[in-house]
């Protein structure tokens, strides 16, 4: 969940303006609706709500943190007419939340810097950006052995999928796979993000598998992603569709088995519904946890030096973890290969061979989390340098750390290198 690099670098005078009294007057002004009849109130600012990764986790991290503790729990959002956000993890977020919009970017600004938690008397002011939001939550799972609770889909988000699903002749016994690829179409204009994304042909080998299994395969977007060049009338690409609006995106998630996803939003989305995912050209970052159920497969890392695959050791103590662009994970003396479609129909065929019981923990998965374990403590205990220009927030957790990760057999057996 990087924060975006217009506000990653200021100069103290500038820093100084973000919070300056007006304008925390003026803040204090938009959301005091929501702040009369006493008892305590959180409150957190969310200048990135029109990304439904951003949405979707930052609530759910706050709720975890407040929702047995306060009395209300207000967010505030950009002006949805000039940043439209989802409208179905909006539906899903408005029991637990009070929203409030604003068209003032000098207040919405603040939301990326971490300026640290401030409580005024019955106010709690989480000012701590979306990373840190994320870290704090983060560290109380670690903290407290506690594992994640979920959002609910409330009943117009659900109904509008399962009307959505009867129109194709999908019924309540078939089975459904939810599939999420990012293309470099997806902010073509901002490089930064091509880390994460991948191409829809390596996918049609799976895509297929589990159309010849008898599963339907629905597949999110947006206007500009890439096709895919599969023609079955089980394959729908929903975005496309005449009825399609963003309040189906939670409904279809929470009606699928399980999800095939990648290092984007809408995994945030099964994250928080609970819905067991894939993800798949998975890119190493601290603050994104899992489910019990879960399973990771990563890109191939390999050296910039000599083109060797890479030991997740060295791209943790490198600081990879921390970064989420292709050029920063260069400058750390790595780059990453996408998945092959080999690797990706093998991830695909255990996770549907898989079930919700318990699970013995494979020799790969022991591995990974030791060494996670290993570079929890090194962050816990010390970290890596922090760049003092930076006004985002210092991470102290490593997600993939927690006891109940679990990596695909895939990745191991495609790049044994990796955990040696």
């Amino acid at each position: 969940m990087a924060e975006t690099r217009s506000t990653n670098r200021l100069g103290e005078s500038q820093l100084r303006n973000i919070f300056d009294p007006e304008r925390v007057t003026r803040l204090i002004q938009i959301v005091a609706p929501h702040l009369q009849g006493g008892g305590r109130t959180v409150l957190h600012i969310m200048p990135l709500a029109w990304r439904i990764g951003h949405i979707a986790m930052e609530p759910h991290a706050l709720w975890e943190l407040y929702g047995d503790t306060r009395d209300r729990m207000v967010l505030l959002f950009p002006d949805s007419r000039v940043a439209p956000h989802s409208l179905g993890m909006r539906a899903v977020i408005d029991p637990y939340f009070r929203i409030q919009e604003t068209d003032e970017p000098g207040i919405m600004i603040m939301g990326h810097v971490d300026a640290g938690i401030l409580e005024l008397q019955g106010l709690t002011w989480h000012q701590r950006g979306p990373s840190g939001l994320l870290d704090d939550y983060i560290k109380r799972l670690n903290e407290t052995g506690a594992r994640p609770r979920h959002f609910k889909v409330p009943p117009p988000v659900r109904d509008a999928a399962r009307d959505f699903c009867a129109s194709r002749g999908i019924t309540d016994s078939d089975r459904v796979v939810i599939l999420n690829v990012r293309d470099r179409n997806f902010l073509a204009d901002q490089a930064i993000h091509f880390y994460r994304a991948a191409d829809i042909s390596t996918y049609i080998p799976a895509i297929r598998h589990l159309l010849d299994k008898g599963y339907w395969v629905l597949r999110l977007g947006v206007d500009g992603t890439i096709p895919c060049p599969v023609e079955d009338p089980r394959y729908i690409e929903v975005w496309r569709e005449p009825d399609y609006t963003t309040l189906l995106d939670p409904g279809l998630i929470a009606r699928a088995r399980f999800g095939i996803t990648c290092s984007s939003g809408p995994e945030a989305a099964f994250r928080v519904l609970g819905v067991p995912q894939l993800l798949v050209n998975c890119v190493l970052q601290c603050e994104m946890w899992t489910n019990p159920g879960d399973r990771l497969l990563f890109k191939s890392y390999r050296t910039v030096e000599d083109g060797r695959p890479a030991r997740l050791t060295s791209l943790l103590r490198s600081g990879t973890a921390h970064h989420a662009d292709a050029e920063a994970v260069k400058q750390c003396g790595f780059l990453t290969e996408d998945n092959s479609p080999t690797e990706i129909l093998a991830a695909v065929e255990e996770m549907e061979a898989s079930d919700d019981g318990p699970e013995t923990v494979s020799a790969a998965t022991a591995r990974f989390l030791e060494i996670g374990g290993e570079y929890q403590a090194f962050l816990a205990n010390e970290g890596h340098p922090r760049d003092a220009r930076s006004l985002t927030a210092t991470l102290t957790q490593f997600a993939y750390a927690l006891p109940w990760t679990r990596l695909s057999e895939a990745n191991h057996s495609s790049n044994p290198d990796f955990l040696e």
